[in-house]
């Protein structure tokens, strides 16, 4: 049981939507499953949001004279944050999103915080829904 659920955290850290139906498959019980699961997508969403943010450095190293963006980034900075926080982790996957957050430069903490409010909603989600959705067909 206890490798069940390290593989599990490992295979979220890397991907979330594989994590799920294994911890499924490998009869997890869902409550273990969903604290894995959030678990180990939220430590890879810590990991790619630093490494987005050097990513970014690397990319914009010159600065910018223009101290005013465009409408896109006037976007982002309101609603990016909520988007990628909380549909990211659905859409995209969460370690995609973390990175994309912290490439683009939005707010680490408040970014992280929503990206790990999304990740807890979409696991608990998905996690519940195959579980008694097999417990059903039986």
């Amino acid at each position: 049981m206890i490798e069940s659920f390290f593989g599990v955290f490992a295979l979220a850290i890397v991907e979330l939507w594989a994590a799920i139906p294994l911890g499924i498959h490998l009869k997890l019980h869902p409550g273990l499953l969903i604290v894995a699961a959030s678990t180990g997508a939220c430590l890879g969403a810590v990991i790619a949001m630093f490494l987005g943010n050097g990513l970014r450095r690397l990319m914009f190293w010159r600065k910018s004279k223009s101290k005013e963006g465009g409408r896109l980034s006037q976007w982002l900075a309101a609603k990016g944050p909520w988007a990628i926080g909380l549909l990211g982790p659905l859409l995209i996957g969460p370690v995609l999103s973390a990175g994309l957050a912290g490439a683009i430069g939005l707010p680490r903490a408040f970014s992280l915080a929503l990206l790990a409010a999304g990740i807890v909603f979409w696991t608990v989600s998905f996690s519940m829904l195959g579980t008694f959705g097999l417990a059903a067909l039986r």
